[in-house]
């Protein structure tokens, strides 16, 4: 039985941890073919592998060259390359928001801002909400915090995840200072605050979006601590501006349906009449996987409840269900026209890596280990890998382990499934990011 102790499923997490605990999975938008899997196998873009290994930060990049020692001590949670600068928080627990040079000239890190509950940067700029509501903007290589500019206060501080789409701020806000609704703000600070839906985004994980609009699932009564209520709401937000449309507000979700679910292409999964066990853990064997389109349409695809969920073609979907077996099904006109089961037991997780908007191989992870998913849905082991840990990135071919058989060591896996490259002779701890290099990191 496949269960989860709460939403926090949907953190932007990307670590494994003893199987793999993947999450935020990418969009699919072609099916795998060999000549896909070709050109992510020989891509030749070379990424940052950021690791922890006896306490310090280091750095390697994908092909093993350039093996760097960044900072000294680091504990740190949410490493996001912006301009000249690596920023962080100081550790789960922590406000502080630290920055270090991105090119390792700086063994201590310095600290940009105290007081902050979350932070994103978006090309030049970093934005980041304090403690009391405001919501800040600043150049990515500013010399210090002061010289931020605010672009709104009033933000929701209970729910203070927030994200930035072409030049947009959407966050939770306080209305009349007191109700809870998602509002937007130009991302500079000018003009007036859009109201968007009453109610809150959970986290920005449940934010997706699509060339034309943007997706929110929002939760319209988030003053609510019960789980159980019929309250999630799919609105979507022309990207060009103009109002929210709710896509479902008749027929709101079950808040621990959609808390258990996953974002897939074109579709939000989610597993109707959820329940949980004493233990608070989601028990994915009481309900019933089913997906909701990005037109406010519910169809029932599998009889228990779905662990994972990814698309191998825009009507293909591979997942996991509730006693980790694994299935492709086949919608044609919202209906569920094939489904074929596939040769694996105990299923865990299910992911694609992509390549330029593309799946460059889709793998599934079970307790017998991990397998590439074929053409012609057979499934492919993977040999020669024991791993702790693992982490991947689109537009970055294969994929970054700690491999347990070799005492912890970082490796990297092509997206073919047998061709590993050791990167460090370190023991690792944790693979924190995967980035693709800019003129500031190789100096």
């Amino acid at each position: 039985m496949k269960k989860i102790t709460s939403m926090l499923r949907q953190t932007f997490c990307t670590l494994l941890s003893c199987l793999f605990v993947f999450t935020g999975v990418m969009v699919a938008q072609a099916a795998l073919s060999p000549a896909v899997v070709a050109k992510a196998a020989t891509a030749s873009d070379n990424a940052y592998v950021y690791y922890v290994s006896n306490g310090s930060l280091y750095r390697v990049m994908s092909d093993g060259t350039k093996e760097q020692r960044l900072v000294n001590s680091f504990q740190g949670v949410q490493l996001t390359p912006a301009g000249n600068y690596l920023y962080y928080m100081y550790d789960e627990r922590s406000t502080t928001l630290l920055r270090i040079p991105m090119d390792g000239s700086a063994v201590l890190p310095s600290r940009f801002q105290s007081d902050v509950v979350h932070f994103v940067v978006d090309g030049d700029f970093i934005y980041y909400m304090n403690d009391k509501g405001a919501i800040y903007r600043a150049s990515v290589n500013a010399k210090k915090a002061s010289e931020a500019k605010l672009i709104t206060d009033m933000a929701d501080t209970k729910h203070p995840g927030f994200v930035v789409i072409e030049g947009r701020v959407y966050y939770n806000a306080l209305k009349s200072g007191r109700t809870t609704w998602v509002a937007s703000k130009a991302a500079n600070g000018s003009g007036q605050v859009q109201w968007i839906a009453s109610g809150a985004i959970p986290n920005p994980w449940f934010t997706r979006t699509d060339k034309t609009s943007i997706y929110m699932m929002i939760n319209t009564k988030p003053e609510e601590t019960r789980y159980s209520l019929n309250c999630m709401v799919l609105y979507s937000i022309p990207k060009k501006g103009g109002a929210a449309k709710a896509l479902n507000l008749k027929t709101p979700l079950n808040a621990n349906s959609v808390y258990s679910g996953w974002w897939t292409n074109g579709y939000f999964l989610f597993n109707n009449g959820i329940s949980l066990d004493l233990n608070g853990e989601y028990d994915y064997t009481t309900s019933k996987g089913c997906i909701m389109d990005m037109k406010g349409n519910m169809i029932q695809i599998h009889d228990t409840g779905i662990y994972e969920i990814a698309n191998i073609a825009p009507n293909k979907l591979v997942f996991v269900d509730a006693y980790g077996n694994a299935f492709v099904s086949t919608l044609n006109n919202n209906k569920i026209v094939n489904k074929k089961q596939l040769s694996i037991n105990y299923a865990g997780y299910v992911r694609n890596l992509m390549t330029d908007g593309k799946v460059g191989a889709t793998m599934l992870f079970a307790q017998s280990g991990a397998y590439m998913l074929q053409p012609d849905l057979s499934l492919k082991k993977m040999v020669g890998i024991e791993w702790d840990l693992c982490m991947y990135k689109d537009n970055v071919p294969g994929f970054f382990y700690v491999n347990a058989g070799d005492n912890g060591r970082l490796y990297h896996m092509n997206n073919d499934g047998k061709t590993s490259t050791k990167l460090s002779d370190k023991k690792v701890k944790r693979i924190v990011l995967i980035s693709k290099p800019n003129a500031a990191s190789q100096k």
